[in-house]
């Protein structure tokens, strides 16, 4: 299986947080990262999910009480490079959270560049 990155569909609307539709801007960073190094697609599961929760595909891979989005679940073999903070889920899955983790451990596991400090 490979890495799965799942990011939110743009235009959602969220009642909470105002009217209106909103974007998720971690999500657009990772995807944008995706635009700017077009080869990471060939080596990720790119799936675009829903804003409402649960987000049932999102729940499979890491639990009920996953964590939000951008969100790359790692293969059981994926390495874990150190200065790259990678979880552990209950489902005993690995993951790495938000867009500039997201974007450093791409860096050092498919040689791309680096997001600036």
């Amino acid at each position: 299986m490979a890495d799965v990155l799942f990011v939110l569909a743009p235009d959602f609307a969220d009642p909470a947080a105002g009217p209106g539709a909103f974007y998720c801007p971690g999500c657009a960073t990772v995807s944008g990262l995706l635009g700017y190094f077009p080869q990471l697609r060939a080596t990720l599961d790119v799936r675009t999910v829903g804003f409402s929760r649960p987000r049932a595909e999102v729940a499979a891979l890491l639990g009920p009480d996953h964590p939000g989005c951008p969100v790359l679940v790692l293969d059981a073999a994926a390495p874990v490079p150190e200065g790259v903070p990678v979880h552990a889920a209950p489902t005993g899955r690995r993951y790495v959270l938000g867009a500039n983790d997201i974007g450093r451990y791409l860096a050092v596991t498919r040689g791309v560049s680096s997001p600036h400090p």
